[in-house]
C-alpha cells in the first residue's frame, strides 16, 4: 500500500541548488518538502566538489565573468541564463553568511570549507537552517517517475529504500535539483548516486533537454594504483610539467596556452591527454606530472592542500619522481532547457544546478557550477513558490501510481534475475570507453547498441533489499541519460569544447548552435 504525501512544493535533491531553493520557497503559505537519495546535504556533487565559487566581486566585474564564460563554453552558452549568473552571482554568493556557511572572499569569488571536503561546509549548515525553519526533509528516497495530468506535474512516486515501501507525493509545484550524470562514467570523482535521475525524469514528463554531449572531464587526476583519485590543479600543474613517457610538454605540444589549465581549458587538456594515451605516450593509461621543480621552490604546504601533501609526498615521493595522472569525469553542462526563473516549459515543473543545460555551453569555466547552482535555486524556488500558490491539488493523482508502483512489486519479488549493480558498472564501462572524451562515429555506434542490450537485460532485474532496489531503480534512469548523450554526441557532427570526434575533428560553424532533445510521439528520444 502507497503512502500519500501531501505538499505544496517538493524539491528532489539536497545539493547547493535544492537547498538554495528551499529557502527561498519557503513562506507560511507554502508546505515544502526537500527529499533525497542520501542523508540530506550528503552524497551530492556538492560536497564533494572544491568549494570555490567564481563571481563577480572584488575586482572582477559582471561584464569580465560573462565574456570568460562565454568564450571558455565556446560561445553556445545560453546567453540570457549566462547574464543572469554574471549579475547576480556575487549577491548570492555573499548571502550564504546568512545561512551560517563561514566563507572566505577574494578576487573574482569565494571559496567555503577544507579538503577533503569542502562542500560539506556549505550544505550541513544550510539543512541545519532550513530545519530550524520547519522544511522537511524527506531522506533515502528515489524519486522514479513525475506524475502528470494532460497539462501539469502534479506528484511524483518514489521508493523508500529503507521501509521498502512505495511512497506517493501529491503536490502543487517540483523543482528538480538532482545534480548530473558523471557518475555514468567508469573513472569519476561524482558520487556514485549522480546516475542523470532527472534528467530521465524531465524528459518523461515532456522536458526539452539541450548540449547532453558535453560532459566535462577534469584533466588531471590520480591514477595511481590504490590511491583515490583526487583532483590536481594548482602549483603543482601550473608550474610543473605535464608530460608524456618521451618528456614532452603535453600543453605545449598541443599549444594549449588558457591559464589557469584547471579553469580556462579542461576541455583541451583533457583532449590532449587522451590523445597521448590512446597514441601510446601514456604509462597504465596515464600520463605523468613531473613537480620536482616546484617542490624545490615551494614548501608542500604552498603547493596543495594538508591531506594531498600527505599523499603526493610521503606516499607518491612526488618532491622525487613523476607521478600519475588521468582525466575524470566530473560535471554535465547539457541538461534541461529553462527560463530566466528554472521554468521547464511543463506546467508545475522548475528545476535548478547541474540538471540544467544552457548556462555553461560547451566547456565549463571553474567555479560556475556553485554559483549558478544558487543563482538559479533562488529563482526557481520563488518561481515555483508563486505557482504553487495559484494552484489547487489534483484531486485523480491515485490513479497514475498503479504501474510504477506495480513495477516496484515486481523488482522485489523476482527470485531470478540480473544483477543491477553489474548492469550499471557494464554501463559505466562502456560510456568511459565509447562515449567518453574521444569519440566517431563507430564508437558511438557501438556504445548505443550495447546500450540497448543493457537496456533489455535491466527488465529482467532482480532486487532482495533496499540496497540493490535503489540501484535497480537508478539504472532504468541512467539508460536515459546515457542515452541522450549517446544521441547528442552522433549529432554533433563537429569538435566543440568537451565533444570531440576524431572524425569531424574540426568546429563547423553550422553547429553553432544547441542540439535539442525531447521525447517522440513513439516514446523513444529524439533531436529537435
Amino acid at each position: 500500500m502507497a503512502s500519500i504525501i501531501k505538499t505544496d512544493i517538493l524539491i528532489i535533491g539536497s545539493g547547493a541548488a535544492g537547498l538554495r531553493a528551499a529557502i527561498e520557497a519557503n513562506d507560511d503559505s507554502c508546505k515544502i518538502i526537500v527529499v533525497s537519495k542520501a542523508p540530506a546535504g550528503m552524497n551530492n556533487a556538492t560536497i564533494v566538489s572544491g568549494g570555490g565559487f567564481r563571481a563577480a566581486m572584488e575586482g572582477l566585474t559582471p561584464d569580465e565573468h560573462f565574456t570568460d564564460s562565454l568564450e571558455v563554453g565556446k560561445r553556445i552558452n545560453e546567453p540570457k541564463l549566462l547574464r543572469i549568473v554574471s549579475n547576480e552571482g556575487g549577491e548570492r554568493c555573499m548571502e550564504l553568511r546568512d545561512y551560517g556557511v563561514d566563507i572566505r572572499v577574494h578576487k573574482g569569488g569565494i571559496s567555503v570549507g577544507r579538503a577533503p571536503t569542502p562542500g560539506l561546509a556549505m550544505t550541513e549548515p544550510m539543512v541545519k537552517y532550513l530545519k530550524n525553519l520547519g522544511i522537511e526533509f524527506q531522506e533515502n528516497i528515489v524519486i522514479t517517475k513525475l506524475i502528470k495530468t494532460r497539462d501539469r506535474v502534479i506528484g511524483a512516486i518514489g521508493f523508500d529504500i529503507h521501509g521498502l515501501k512505495t511512497i506517493v507525493y501529491k503536490v502543487k509545484a517540483i523543482i528538480l535539483a538532482t545534480g548530473g550524470a558523471g557518475a555514468l562514467y567508469k573513472r569519476t570523482d561524482c558520487p556514485l548516486r549522480t546516475t542523470g535521475d532527472g534528467y530521465s525524469l524531465g524528459y518523461h514528463s515532456g522536458a526539452t533537454l539541450r548540449d547532453m554531449e558535453f560532459v566535462q572531464f577534469f584533466p588531471m587526476a590520480l591514477a595511481e594504483p590504490g590511491l583515490p583519485p583526487h583532483l590536481i590543479g594548482g602549483t603543482i600543474t601550473e608550474e610543473g610539467k605535464i608530460m608524456n613517457v618521451l618528456g614532452e610538454d603535453i600543453p605545449q605540444k598541443y599549444g594549449i596556452t588558457a591559464r589557469p589549465y584547471v579553469l580556462k581549458s579542461r576541455d583541451m587538456l583533457s583532449r590532449a591527454i587522451m590523445i597521448e594515451i590512446n597514441q601510446g605516450g601514456g604509462v597504465d593509461g596515464s600520463i605523468l606530472v613531473d613537480a620536482r621543480e616546484v617542490f624545490k621552490k615551494r614548501s608542500p604546504a604552498e603547493i596543495t592542500s594538508e591531506g594531498l601533501v600527505n599523499t603526493l609526498v610521503e606516499k607518491l615521493k612526488a618532491a622525487e619522481k613523476p607521478f600519475k595522472i588521468a582525466p575524470i569525469s566530473h560535471f554535465c553542462m547539457g541538461g534541461l532547457v529553462i527560463d530566466e526563473n528554472g521554468y521547464t516549459g511543463v506546467p508545475g515543473l522548475y528545476a535548478a544546478g547541474e540538471v540544467v543545460g544552457g548556462v555553461h555551453g560547451a566547456n565549463r569555466h571553474g567555479g560556475n557550477a556553485l554559483t549558478e547552482a544558487l543563482v538559479f535555486g533562488k529563482r526557481a524556488g520563488s518561481a515555483a513558490a508563486k505557482h504553487a500558490k495559484k494552484r489547487q491539488s489534483s484531486d485523480n493523482i491515485e490513479e497514475n501510481i498503479k504501474t510504477e508502483s506495480l513495477r516496484y512489486d515486481s523488482l522485489l519479488k523476482r527470485t531470478s534475475g540480473y544483477d543491477a549493480h553489474t548492469l550499471m558498472e557494464n554501463l559505466r564501462e562502456t560510456m568511459w570507453a565509447k562515449a567518453a572524451i574521444i569519440r566517431d562515429s563507430v564508437s558511438l555506434s557501438d556504445a548505443f547498441q550495447e546500450i540497448m542490450e543493457i537496456r533489455n537485460m535491466a527488465d529482467k532485474v532482480s532486487a532482495v533489499d533496499g540496497r540493490e532496489m535503489l540501484v535497480a531503480l537508478e539504472l532504468y534512469m541512467a539508460l536515459d541519460a546515457a542515452e541522450m548523450i549517446i544521441r547528442g554526441a552522433m549529432e554533433r557532427k563537429e569538435s566543440r569544447g568537451a565533444h570531440y570526434r576524431t572524425d569531424y575533428p574540426q568546429e563547423n560553424q553550422a553547429f553553432m548552435k544547441p542540439i535539442y532533445l525531447t521525447k517522440s510521439s513513439t516514446g523513444s528520444i529524439k533531436s529537435v
